[in-house]
């Protein structure tokens, strides 16, 4: 071999090992999924690194270098990662990529109840609002994971074989993962659960869990004394068996809903942020959301 040949060569190996794609993800859950669907060919960068609130989220000049640097970043939506908003707006549309645009993904949309009280009556204005929380659904994962695959082959076609293949091992993991959720709810699906908020919603609809009413219409609403007095009766009506709220929610907040009712709680991390990242991540969180809710419904 010549020394331009040589040199060819190495440029063209130096080409491919730098044309895959540098990819930055919002939060751990979806981390995960992008990590197992591009094993072997590229490791993506988490943004919210520590427990960073995705709606609260004040970036540093480290991250916003990442999200700089990416060929691609990957998001949940401008709504629920509203501390993110200001920097995915700067951020070019062919580098970004939201998970709760993609057509087919399973949304769920909520009323979101703002309550006036007055002396004599209580008025109460309705509102759309999606929810957000949708990789509590392995189902929408799949989704996602299929249309991550089409777009990270158009930008690397080289590695499309090695794409394929993770998405294949992948939906198979998944798969199997639904199957055990399922088998191991299956024994209590008709004892009715509460949830804080809508937060939840994702996850009890995707197993086909009893769930009797959300306390709050949406994550981050107010607790009145007439919803909490509201939320009372009902969960006393319905025989409910547990409460699930997300870490968030103050335990002496939980004790005053479930005072002498005889009902059980749990406070769930649905992010994950105690949870190593990496491609296993997802698939403990979800074992771990379900094992929660399970110890609830005991």
């Amino acid at each position: 071999m010549t020394f331009r040949s040589l040199l060819m060569a190495i440029l063209l190996f130096a080409t491919n090992t730098l044309a895959t794609p540098n990819i930055v993800v919002s939060i751990k859950p979806i981390h995960s999924i992008v990590s197992s669907l591009t094993q072997g060919i590229t490791e993506p960068k988490l943004l919210l690194t520590a427990n960073q609130s995705p709606e609260h989220a004040y970036l540093k000049p480290s991250q916003l270098s990442l999200l700089n640097q990416a060929d691609l970043t990957i998001f949940i939506h401008p709504i629920f990662e509203s501390g993110l908003k200001k920097a995915m707006d700067n951020l070019s549309a062919n580098k970004k990529f939201i998970i709760g645009n993609i057509e087919n993904i399973f949304l769920i949309h909520n009323k979101e109840d703002e309550e006036h009280e007055g002396e004599e009556q209580e008025h109460s204005e309705h509102q759309e609002a999606t929810n957000y929380h949708l990789w509590l659904d392995v189902n929408n994962m799949q989704i996602f994971a299929k249309k991550l695959i089409e777009k990270l082959i158009k930008i690397d076609p080289n590695n499309q074989s090695n794409y394929t293949t993770n998405l294949n091992k992948f939906n198979k993991d998944l798969n199997k993962l639904k199957q055990e959720i399922n088998q191991k709810l299956s024994v209590y699906k008709s004892k009715v659960i509460v949830s804080y908020s809508n937060t939840f919603d994702y996850f009890t609809n995707a197993n086909q869990l009893k769930k009797s009413v959300n306390i709050t219409s949406y994550h981050g609403e107010r607790l009145s004394i007439f919803k909490m007095l509201k939320a009372r009766k009902i969960m006393k009506n319905a025989q409910t068996k547990c409460l699930l709220a997300t870490t968030e929610v103050p335990k002496k907040r939980i004790n005053s809903l479930i005072e002498d009712l005889n009902i059980n709680s749990e406070n769930i991390d649905i992010i994950g942020f105690d949870i190593a990242q990496g491609a296993k991540h997802y698939f403990k969180l979800m074992r771990n959301i379900t094992n929660k809710a399970i110890q609830c419904l005991k």
